[in-house]
C-alpha cells in the first residue's frame, strides 16, 4: 500500500482512536506468532538504500497516512484474514523504520545504525500480539535512539506511549534531544516534571509519547486511584449533577496505562524492585512527639552493642536487657502522644545512628534529609523514610522533626508495569536478570550484536591491604593517565566516599570535578567537561546509566577514557555500566578495578578474601593474587540474594490481590485503595 495515500476522512470514520485500541487488543493479532525481525528490517534496510531524497514536510502526511493504513485495516477484521492482517502489520514496521530514519536524518543530520533498528524491532514489534521483549545492547550503541524507533512504532495506535527511565534528568534529556523529530513528524510528545501542575500533567498525559522517569508514571497511577476512591464516597446524585454541568467525575491524570517502553529497563524493573511507590500525605510542623525522637536519641547512645541491641537486616531490635534499660529511662510525656511503644522510638534512634550514614545513605539539603538512591548515586527529591525513621534521623542531625507522612497509596513496581497492556525496554546489562525478567514479565531478552568490535582494555585488578592505601593508588593511577592527555573517570558507591577520593588527588596536587549527586545544576556542564584532555571526574555511580562522555579528538588518538572503579558494588551490572562509559562505539578506552581487604563487600560479605590479601601481601606475593573470580562470585550470591527478597515481595504482592478480589467479590466501596495500603 502507497504510503501517500490520502488519509483524508479518517477521523470521521472513527470517533477516536482509542475505539482502534480496543479492536488490536482483542483482535486477531494477539494470537499471532512473533514477527521475523531480520526479514523486516533488510526490507527496510533495502528501501532505504533505494529512496530518494524525502521533503521536511512530507515527513508529517507519510506518519499520518501510516496510522490510518494501520487504523483502516483492523477496523473490520471480518474482511480481512489473519495472514492479511499480519502482511499489513508487518510492511506497516517497515515503513516506520524508513521513516524513523528519515526523520532522524533531518533533524539531526545522521543515520540510524542497523543495531538502533533492530532494538528498535525488538522492543516494538510484538505490540499487536502483546509480546514485549528487551533488547540489550552495549553502552554507547544508542538506545536513545532505539527507544524513539519503538516508540514511534507503539505511537501508531494513538493510546498514548510512556517512555520510562531511571529519572528526570535522563527524561529530560532524551524529550529535548528529541523533541523537533517528533515535531516534524506531528507526533505530539511531552516530558513528565517534578513541579507541574495537575493540568498540565494531564495535558502531558494527553501527548502521543509521554516521556518521564519510572516512578513518576507509578505516582500518578496512585493519584488517580485516589481521586476515583475519593469520587466514590461522593453523595448519591454528585457524579451525575456534575456531567449534567460538563464536569469531569474524576479528574483523571492519566489516560489509561496501555504502552510502556523502559530505558534501562533491568534499573527501573529489578534494581527499583524492592522500594515500592507508596504515596504519602502531611501536614506541614513541627512533629507532636518531636521531644520523644530527642528523648530517644539520648537513650539510645547509652546503649551498649550486643548486650543491649543487635541488627536484625537492616532494622535494629533491643535484647530483654536492652528493653529494660530503655524503660528505665522512659519519661511521662503529658504534652506529647506517643505513635508506637517506647521502645520502638528507641530501636528508630539506633537505626538511625548504626546503620544509616550520612553522605552514603542521605544527605543534608536546605536543613531536609534526602535518601541516595543506592543503585545510582542520585538523590531522591520525593521521598522520605516511613515508620518514624525519617524523624530518627532528624532527631539524629539536629533538625526540625517534621510530622510523619500517612500513607495514602501504594502499589509494587512489578504490580504497576504488569498492568500495562504492553511492557518493553532496552538496556545494556541484562545479565544475571534474564530470567527475573521473563517469569515476572514475561519479557524476553536479544541481545543486539554491536556495531563495531570493543577496543576496551580490562586492566587487572589493583589490590592493597588497606583503603587509604587504595585511594593513594587510585590517585597514583589517575595522575599517570591524566599526564598522559588521555581523561580520567573515577567511580565511587557513596558521596562520602568520592569526597575521600578528590581530597587524596588534592593532596597529590591534581585537579579534578565532582560529580556526586549535589550537582544537579551543573551536571550536564561536567559530563562536557569529562571527555577533555587530562581531566579527572570523580563520581558517584550517576556516571554509569545513561551518560554519555563525549570524548575530544586529542583524548581519542591517545588512547580515550580510563575508567577506574574504585569500590565494587554488590551488583555487578553497575560495575559494568560505569566501565561501559569508556570505549563506546569503536573508541578506545580502558579500565581497571581497585580492591582492598578493608572494602565492605570483602568485609561484609567474603571475609576470606580479606584474609587472602593479607597473606598474599605478608607473603609479597600481591602481584601474583588474582581475585576477579572471587568477587564474580560474591556478586553472584549477592543477586541471588536480591532476588529472593524481590521474589518474597512479589508473593506477598500476589496474595494482597487475592485480597483485592475477594473485596471486589463482597462490593466493599473501596477494595483497590485498601490494598494499595495493606501493601
Amino acid at each position: 500500500m502507497s504510503l501517500l495515500r490520502s488519509n483524508t476522512g479518517w477521523r470521521s470514520q472513527f470517533a477516536s482512536i482509542g475505539q482502534f485500541a480496543s479492536m488490536t487488543q482483542l483482535g486477531r493479532f494477539t494470537s499471532r506468532p512473533a514477527m521475523d525481525i531480520q526479514t523486516i528490517l533488510q526490507s527496510a534496510c533495502d528501501r532505504m538504500s533505494n529512496r530518494s531524497a524525502s521533503a521536511k514536510h512530507d515527513l508529517q502526511n507519510r506518519w499520518q497516512t501510516l496510522r490510518y493504513q494501520l487504523l483502516e485495516a483492523t477496523a473490520d477484521q471480518t474482511r480481512n484474514s489473519s495472514s492479511q492482517l499480519d502482511a499489513i502489520w508487518r510492511e506497516c514496521l517497515v515503513d516506520a523504520l524508513v521513516l524513523a530514519s528519515d526523520a532522524i536524518r533531518a533533524t539531526h543530520n545522521i543515520e540510524l545504525f542497523e543495531v538502533q533498528l533492530r532494538a528498535g524491532l525488538i522492543v516494538s514489534s510484538g505490540l499487536m500480539s502483546r509480546r514485549g521483549g528487551v533488547a540489550e545492547m552495549q553502552t554507547g550503541e544508542g538506545k536513545t535512539f532505539a527507544l524513539f524507533v519503538a516508540s514511534l512504532i507503539a505511537a501508531l495506535p494513538g493510546r498514548g506511549v510512556h517512555v520510562a527511565t531511571p529519572n528526570a534528568y535522563l527524561a529530560q534529556r532524551d524529550h529535548e534531544q528529541l523533541r523537533e523529530t517528533w515535531s516534524l513528524l506531528g507526533v505530539e510528545s511531552s516530558c513528565l516534571t517534578e513541579d507541574s501542575s495537575a493540568d498540565a500533567t494531564r495535558a502531558a498525559y494527553r501527548a502521543d509519547v509521554t516521556y518521564g522517569p519510572g516512578h513518576a508514571f507509578g505516582f500518578d497511577y496512585l493519584r488517580d486511584q485516589l481521586a476515583m476512591d475519593t469520587a466514590a464516597r461522593q453523595p448519591p446524585g454528585s457524579t451525575l449533577l456534575r456531567r449534567l454541568n460538563s464536569e469531569s467525575s474524576t479528574p483523571r491524570l492519566q489516560r489509561g496505562l496501555a504502552v510502556a517502553l523502559v530505558d534501562e529497563i533491568d534499573h527501573v524493573l529489578i534494581d527499583d524492585a524492592l522500594s515500592p511507590l507508596l504515596l504519602s500525605g502531611t501536614i506541614p510542623g513541627e512533629a507532636d512527639d518531636a521531644a520523644v525522637h530527642r528523648h530517644a536519641l539520648k537513650t539510645a547512645a547509652s546503649l551498649r552493642g550486643d548486650e543491649d541491641f543487635q541488627a536484625t537486616g537492616h532494622q535494629m531490635e533491643l535484647t530483654d536487657a536492652g528493653l529494660n534499660r530503655a524503660y528505665q529511662a522512659v519519661e511521662d510525656w503529658s504534652d506529647a502522644s506517643l505513635r508506637r511503644p517506647w521502645h520502638e522510638y528507641v530501636e528508630l534512634a539506633l537505626q538511625a545512628t548504626h546503620l544509616l550514614r550520612r553522605e552514603i545513605d542521605y544527605v543534608i539539603d536546605d536543613d531536609s534529609v534526602r535518601i541516595v538512591d543506592q543503585s545510582t548515586g542520585r538523590i531522591y527529591e520525593d521521598r522520605t523514610w516511613s515508620g518514624g525513621l525519617q524523624q530518627a534521623i532528624e532527631a539524629k542531625e539536629d533538625l526540625p522533626i517534621q510530622r510523619e507522612s500517612e500513607s495514602l497509596a501504594k502499589i509494587t513496581r512489578q504490580r504497576f508495569y504488569r498492568s500495562y497492556d504492553y511492557l518493553a525496554g532496552v538496556t545494556g546489562t541484562a545479565g544475571d536478570c534474564r530470567e527475573e525478567l521473563k517469569s515476572v514479565y514475561g519479557l524476553n531478552v536479544q541481545t543486539v550484536q554491536p556495531r563495531l568490535a570493543s577496543k576496551r582494555i580490562v586492566h587487572p585488578t589493583h589490590v592493597t591491604l588497606t583503603s587509604q592505601e587504595k585511594f593513594a593508588a587510585v590517585a597514583v593511577e589517575a595522575q599517570r593517565i591524566a599526564e598522559s592527555g588521555r581523561c580520567v573517570l573515577v567511580g565511587t558507591l557513596d558521596i562520602a566516599t568520592s569526597h575521600q577520593v578528590a581530597e587524596e588527588l588534592r593532596r597529590q596536587g591534581l585537579s579534578c570535578e565532582l560529580l556526586n549527586g549535589l550537582q544537579n545544576a551543573e551536571e550536564a556542564e561536567i559530563i562536557a567537561r569529562a571527555g577533555q584532555p587530562h581531566a579527572i571526574t570523580v563520581a558517584t555511580n550517576l556516571a554509569g546509566r545513561g551518560t554519555d562522555i563525549r570524548l575530544n579528538p586529542e583524548v581519542a588518538a591517545k588512547g580515550g577514557l580510563h575508567v577506574i572503579v574504585a569500590e565494587h558494588h554488590r551488583s555487578s551490572r553497575v560495575d559494568r555500566q560505569l566501565i561501559g562509559r569508556c570505549a563506546r562505539c569503536g573508541d578506545p578506552g580502558s579500565s581497571r578495578h581497585f580492591l582492598s581487604a578493608e572494602d565492605n563487600l570483602v568485609s561484609q560479605s567474603a571475609p576470606w578474601v580479606g584474609r587472602a590479601i593479607r597473606r598474599a601481601i605478608a607473603a609479597d606475593q600481591i602481584e601474583t593474587l588474582s581475585v576477579e573470580s572471587q568477587i564474580a562470585s560474591i556478586q553472584t550470591r549477592q543477586a541471588k540474594r536480591a532476588a529472593a527478597a524481590r521474589r518474597q515481595l512479589l508473593e506477598a504482592d500476589e496474595r494482597d490481590c487475592g485480597l483485592v478480589r475477594k473485596a471486589q467479590s463482597n462490593h466493599d466501596p473501596a477494595p483497590h485503595l485498601q490494598a494499595l495500603d495493606a501493601g
